[in-house]
């Protein structure tokens, strides 16, 4: 997957995958403001969480998520 942000380069494809598709639920589900501050161009950091099943996805702004295989975020 040659179209990875530079933060994400790590991730498998699978764990890619997740990253891009909670990603693109989680955008739907914000106004216009809320998408610009936290798009895929603001994502610094993303660490897979072994224990919990699930990718730490940190922002520029400091706030982080947790984005889950089954499409869910928190």
């Amino acid at each position: 997957m040659n179209r990875k942000i530079p933060s994400a380069r790590h991730l498998s494809d699978d764990l890619y995958r997740v990253l891009e598709t909670v990603h693109a639920k989680r955008s739907k589900s914000m106004g216009e403001e809320e998408r610009g501050k936290y798009g895929m161009k603001n994502i610094v950091n993303v660490k897979f969480n072994k224990k919990e099943n699930c990718l730490h996805v940190h922002f520029d702004d400091g706030n982080w998520w947790h984005y889950c295989p089954d499409g869910t975020w928190y």
